[in-house]
């Protein structure tokens, strides 16, 4: 029989259609259902002809959206509790060790049995390879009782350093490795032992908020809310997470995303692996400030403010966006070839110019603006093919051809960091140099 956990707590009113309890679970509980991973940079192109929307959102969301660990935070949160442990061995009344704020994580919940006593006689005869969720039985009131099988049934929605730290520290000491530094535990706290620490980390209990139940989407709102509307977070990582479900309230950002992904991704892209996905790795500029670029667009009053309803809607007018932007980058690069980056620039910092950094690059997406406002008056973006949109944008951008070393090389004028404003007067006077402004 598969052992079954049994973990008392409440559920908590809040504004939400599914449960939402909190209870007080122990470490050696917890660390034995929990399972940690981290969003990935996706190698996906979403722009492919085949895929539909719904297509897509299954396809990109196979990984599961929890940021990558931090290693310092995880060392900091381990040497903050052997030191606590050391604290209470020793009688030390300014012991401190605690994590009052509560960790969250998402259970997920058996949808077959409808009673306690079924979900425990469904789980009898369960391999340890197969899936099962957990079970929720409500008692009087808003008191609970939570039946967790000790398998990887629950995703740690907040908190996974300190869950980390714990587990990383529980583990030194039942190997008998743990160090402070370059000293062994005994060298470094004389009166603590291995047995200790373990004793000590088996009568934690942890604070825990448990969403019940909770489908991906609805966990991805969860983590985004606590992480980006109540601390800052890295803000690609958020643009990530809310690009890549499909929301009416959000569509804006969810086709960003996935133009995002195709140019980074695509082959017949110039600008493949230029994009730092969740905002780091390499690449010239960060998935943030890309989307943010692009969102200017798809504004009620931008150039494409229809199109993320009709890309949401399996429409065919977003299909110009994939087409149009890999003509626009092919046409830089030709046009300004010598300040587009060598085979042996390959990061941000070896490259010198600012043409692919974000200053470049914000005031070349503004100009789309201008240049797509002018070419569709006579151009029908559906039919065009892409060598003619091509030939169409280099004619556009040549006229500016002349200043490529004052606007873009490392000596000109704008080289320097990438703020909003510096884009902006770069914008400006390459509108000015191309025409479209006086």
């Amino acid at each position: 029989m598969n052992n079954i956990e049994t973990v008392k707590g409440f559920v908590v009113n809040q504004l939400t259609s599914k449960p939402i309890a909190i209870a007080a679970i122990n470490f050696k509980i917890l660390r034995n259902i929990v399972k940690f991973t981290s969003r990935e940079p996706q190698q996906y192109d979403p722009f492919n002809p085949e895929k539909s929307v719904n297509k897509i959102t299954e396809e990109v969301n196979k990984d599961y959206y929890q940021r990558l660990r931090n290693d310092k935070r995880i060392s900091n949160i381990y040497s903050f509790l052997l030191k606590e442990i050391n604290n209470i061995h020793n009688s030390n009344s300014n012991a401190i060790g605690s994590f009052p704020t509560a960790i969250i994580i998402s259970m997920d919940i058996n949808q077959e049995a409808e009673t306690k006593e079924e979900y425990l006689k469904n789980t009898l005869n369960i391999k340890n390879d197969e899936y099962i969720g957990g079970f929720y039985n409500r008692l009087d009131g808003n008191n609970l009782e939570l039946l967790i099988p000790q398998k990887k049934v629950s995703l740690i929605v907040d908190g996974q350093h300190r869950l980390s730290g714990m587990i990383k520290l529980y583990e030194d000491a039942v190997s008998h490795n743990i160090k402070i530094g370059r000293k062994s535990l005994i060298e470094e706290y004389p009166n603590l032992s291995y047995e200790k620490v373990i004793n000590s980390l088996d009568q934690f209990d942890l604070n825990c908020t448990i969403l019940l139940g909770f489908d991906k989407w609805e966990q991805g709102k969860v983590f985004a809310d606590v992480n980006f509307n109540q601390k800052p977070v890295n803000k690609s990582l958020y643009y990530d997470i809310f690009g890549s479900f499909p929301d009416p309230n959000k569509n804006d950002i969810f086709l960003a995303h996935m133009l995002t992904m195709h140019l980074n991704n695509n082959d017949k892209s110039v600008i493949k692996g230029f994009i730092k996905m969740l905002g780091s790795g390499k690449g010239y500029f960060s998935q943030a400030f890309f989307v943010e670029a692009i969102l200017e667009h798809f504004t009620k009053k931008g150039i494409w403010g229809n199109i993320p309803m009709d890309f949401l809607n399996n429409g065919n007018e977003h299909k110009i966006l994939s087409k149009f932007f890999r003509a626009y980058f092919a046409a830089i690069k030709d046009v300004f070839n010598p300040y587009w980056p060598t085979l042996e620039e390959d990061t941000s910092r070896k490259y010198p110019h600012i043409l692919v950094k974000t200053t470049g690059m914000g005031a070349l997406i503004k100009l789309i603006n201008p240049i797509y406002r002018k070419l569709k008056l006579e151009t029908d973006f559906k039919t065009i093919e892409e060598d003619a949109l091509l030939e169409l944008l280099k004619k556009e951008l040549v006229e500016a051809k002349e200043k490529g070393k004052v606007f873009f090389s490392k000596e000109g004028e704008y080289a320097g960091s990438g703020s909003l404003g510096l884009q902006s007067q770069l914008y400006n006077e390459l509108g000015k140099a191309l025409g479209y402004f006086k």
